[in-house]
């Protein structure tokens, strides 16, 4: 099988992506993410077409702020859109990919000066698969990461893609990202979808259960994001008015375990669906 050979600057933004994953991890910061920091004032003002919202935090700028752009580090999938929204008042900043001094720098996309006024934002595709760093050319002390995942499971009415695949490892990511897209509801981004969303450990019987609740698109697939840590179970979202990721965070992504993730659609437009509309995915976690 053909390899393809990484340029130098790819395997230092691989490198840097790991090592800003290890350092939070070793910091503790999967058990101490505040999660109002996200998905950030302005992005809430807004609907955009973008599926994931990262904001630059107020006091960004400062050496000794413990963020820049938060989340710092996520995993999603292929064809995710990433907002950049600039939070941090009366200061500039950028999003450009590369790591600071690379012969790559901005080459894949760069937001130019983000000025610091209500509604700055940036966004990008991302279409294809990798470990992406990118920083702020302002404050080049300031790296963050995206990774990007083509992992693709198939069910009999929902598809599923993910930011990490059926195996979620620790070390590396702290949060994937999920998206249920229906195969056999159409989207038209009018007729209100609500999907419930049930999580269990370890099997299927009912006291098996983790997680269940519901989440409302206008019509649309479903971003969910798994984030590990916390002391209870908690949802938040969409990143935007009424589009965008929806949110779980909790203690039950905390060990080596195997997880079934139930997809079903409970009402389409208000109304219950003729048939059952429901599909069930593994996931595994390596802590």
């Amino acid at each position: 099988m053909h390899k393809r050979l990484l340029h130098k600057d790819q395997i230092r933004a691989i490198a840097a992506v790991s090592l800003i994953s290890a350092t939070l991890l070793s910091v503790g910061f999967a058990t101490t993410v505040n999660v109002t920091a996200q998905p950030g004032s302005m992005a809430t003002l807004q609907n955009i077409p973008a599926t994931y919202a990262v904001s630059i935090v107020p006091g960004a700028a400062q050496r000794e702020s413990p963020y820049h752009y938060f989340p710092p580090a996520i995993a999603v999938p292929i064809h995710s859109t990433v907002a950049w929204f600039n939070n941090d008042f009366g200061q500039p900043h950028t999003v450009t990919s590369g790591i600071p001094g690379g012969s790559d720098v901005g080459t894949m996309f760069n937001s130019g000066l983000m000025p610091a006024t209500a509604n700055s934002f940036f966004q990008y595709r991302f279409d294809s698969p990798g470990d992406f760093a990118y920083h702020c050319i302002i404050h080049p002390w300031r790296v963050a990461a995206v990774s990007v995942s083509e992992a693709l499971e198939r069910g009999v009415n929902f598809e599923l893609t993910s930011g990490t695949g059926p195996v979620w490892n620790f070390s590396k990511d702290f949060r994937t990202l999920l998206n249920f897209e229906p195969r056999t509801v159409p989207l038209d981004s009018t007729s209100p979808l609500a999907y419930n969303i049930t999580i269990f450990k370890d099997g299927t019987a009912p006291e098996n259960q983790v997680f269940s609740d519901t989440f409302v698109t206008a019509g649309e697939q479903l971003p969910i994001e798994l984030v590990r840590g916390g002391n209870e179970t908690i949802t938040y979202g969409p990143d935007f008015s009424t589009t965008g990721a929806y949110h779980i965070q909790g203690p039950i992504f905390s060990e080596n375990a195997n997880y079934t993730i139930r997809s079903e659609i409970s009402a389409i437009n208000g109304r219950p669906p003729d048939t059952p509309i429901a599909d069930d995915f593994s996931l595994q976690t390596i802590a």
